[in-house]
């Protein structure tokens, strides 16, 4: 029989007892895996977001990205596919960083960045009406609001479409990669 006191009675100071302050020392993996009693190596805690704080910086960075694309598109007078993803790719960024790995917050991206584009298009076009007008931009939305938007649906043409679905697959799939990681 052996015994484990401390003292010249324990064990012999070549055999490896246990850690500083009696902790476990690494061995060998078990046979059902290298985790603690043999199982799967333990895995990283999830990144928990908040999906409420989520929308809400999907909505301000809709509402910067809106602004910002109609301002581009109005001072250099074109538009491109890439003001669009770049408004979306906003959303994607705010909302995937905040609220994680939720799976609805990619749809809400979508429905965010949709509806940024379509703002955008709207600011650049009463930016436009507001200097050709000579009137300030709130006097070209409170009289001529409505003008504004039918203008804006009677002008649709197919790349606007085609900003609008580069818009709403970047949204969804950075709001995805970037709320896994």
């Amino acid at each position: 029989m052996s015994n484990n006191a401390p003292g010249p009675w324990g064990p012999p100071p070549s055999q490896p007892g246990p850690g500083q302050w009696g902790q476990q020392q690494p061995g060998p993996p078990g046979p059902f895996g290298s985790g603690p009693f043999g199982g799967p190596p333990p895995q990283p805690p999830r990144r928990v977001g908040n999906p409420g704080l989520a929308v809400a910086a999907g909505v301000v960075a809709m509402l910067v990205g809106a602004g910002v694309y109609g301002v581009i598109v109005k001072s250099l007078e074109i538009q491109s596919t890439w003001f669009g993803v770049g408004v979306a790719a906003l959303i994607g960024l705010a909302m995937g960083r905040v609220g994680g790995a939720n799976p609805v917050l990619p749809i809400v991206a979508i429905v965010l960045a949709l509806v940024g584009i379509m703002l955008g298009q709207l600011t650049a076009i009463t930016l436009a009406g507001a200097d050709e007008l000579n009137i300030s931009v709130l006097d070209v939305v409170s009289d001529f609001g409505s003008d504004i938007i039918q203008g804006w649906k009677d002008g649709l043409e197919p790349f606007d479409f085609l900003v609008f679905v580069f818009g709403a697959v970047a949204a969804f799939g950075i709001t995805k990669s970037v709320g896994e990681k």
